[in-house]
């Protein structure tokens, strides 16, 4: 199994169709369909199920399909960073970030990009449930996360950079937009949740301001993130709760924000890492994010 027969694997899941996949890859369509047969040797497993009329994943290649992708995205970075290396970059380090750490994220950047522009920054913008997950997984040399994301113990060290509030999202038109919040009047609406799974902290955070203001969502829809549940206000499918940052980050023309009164709507926003540093453009990128942030 190799990269480009991947590559090729995933084209035909794309396109579902063998033709347009050769053609994106500057191959006929006999020598992919090779290639796609060697893989499905190798695993031991079709990959599709494929007559004149159409062409269609198995349930193997829609097993597959995801792991399929990863792969050849962290060869496609390892690569990416052999060649900077050898080009005389100097370094690299690695972020994992909520979007609602966004404009905190662009503050240090500029200034260690200002200062050391040979080293390069990788950034993975990830959910509540994934940024917990990669935590766990050392995966990454910095998280710009929430505090209560941050693993329990003496593994990690954190800054904390920034806070911000959760508010009331309503459609524009919406008649209580603008308005001081009464919760009360909120009960037959519509709630548009970030899901559970893919965002427990957020959605914990949700719970229990509702819960102490005796307010039961009607939920709708469910989202697993929050960029688009802010989307769905945006287009009248119903109100909900966000974190303030959300409309510094994303378009949110069509959305009203009415921030919740109250200390346990505030949210505390940190910079994470583990505290043995043994990457030195880490070490580098962490005086320079003490410097924006010690004295905060």
């Amino acid at each position: 199994m190799d990269i480009s027969q991947l590559k090729y694997f995933i084209s035909v899941a794309q396109t579902l169709n063998f033709t347009e996949a050769a053609r994106r890859n500057g191959l006929t369509q006999p020598a992919i369909s090779h290639r796609i047969g060697e893989l499905e040797k190798y695993l031991g497993s079709k990959l599709f199920n494929r007559d004149k009329r159409s062409v269609k994943l198995t349930d193997a290649g829609h097993k597959f399909l995801p792991y399929a992708v990863e792969m050849v995205e962290v060869a496609e970075k390892a690569a990416f960073l052999i060649r900077q290396m050898e080009e005389g970059h100097k370094g690299h380090v690695s972020i994992a970030a909520l979007t609602t750490s966004s404009a905190v994220l662009s503050k240090c950047l500029s200034a260690f990009s200002a200062r050391y522009p040979d080293i390069t920054v990788d950034i993975n913008f990830t959910s509540g449930r994934s940024q917990v997950l990669a935590m766990n997984e050392a995966k990454y040399d910095f998280h710009f996360a929430v505090l209560e994301m941050v693993p329990a113990g003496s593994t990690f060290d954190y800054i904390i950079s920034n806070t911000d509030n959760l508010c009331m999202a309503f459609p524009k038109d919406h008649p209580m937009a603008n308005k001081p919040l009464d919760f009360s009047k909120l009960k037959d609406e519509r709630f548009i949740a970030v899901s559970e799974s893919d965002g427990p902290a957020l959605y914990g955070e949700i719970a229990k301001v509702c819960a102490a203001r005796g307010y039961t969502p009607n939920v709708t829809c469910q989202y697993d993130r929050a960029e688009a549940v802010l989307l769905s206000v945006g287009a009248g499918l119903g109100i909900s709760i966000i974190p303030e940052a959300l409309s510094r980050v994303f378009y949110a023309e069509n959305v009203s924000f009415t921030r919740i009164p109250g200390e346990d709507t505030l949210r505390t926003y940190v910079i994470a890492w583990r505290r043995e540093i043994t990457n030195s453009a880490a070490r580098l990128f962490l005086d320079v994010v003490r410097e924006l942030f010690s004295g905060d």
